[in-house]
């Protein structure tokens, strides 16, 4: 996919059709996942924020910031 979309010179519905493609070429191949993408796609990503204070491996006790959870989604 990372390849697909890398590509500076398409459009942004060239790039809607690629994806598109790939994505129902995966769940033809993998029906067992449409149940799991449509939920992500009907929901989308969930932000959740995090505050931790007191001892430990935080840098000055606390760590003030963004969680992102994205299960089985890619690293960033």
């Amino acid at each position: 996919m990372i390849a697909v979309l890398d590509d500076e010179n398409a459009t942004p519905e060239e790039l809607t059709r690629r994806l598109a493609s790939l994505i129902e070429t995966h769940l033809d191949e993998y029906p067992e996942a449409i149940g799991e993408f449509k939920a992500l796609a009907l929901a989308g990503s969930t932000t959740y924020n995090q505050t931790n204070s007191g001892s430990g491996v935080f840098i000055g006790g606390d760590n003030h910031g963004g969680l992102t959870i994205n299960p089985r989604g890619p690293a960033t």
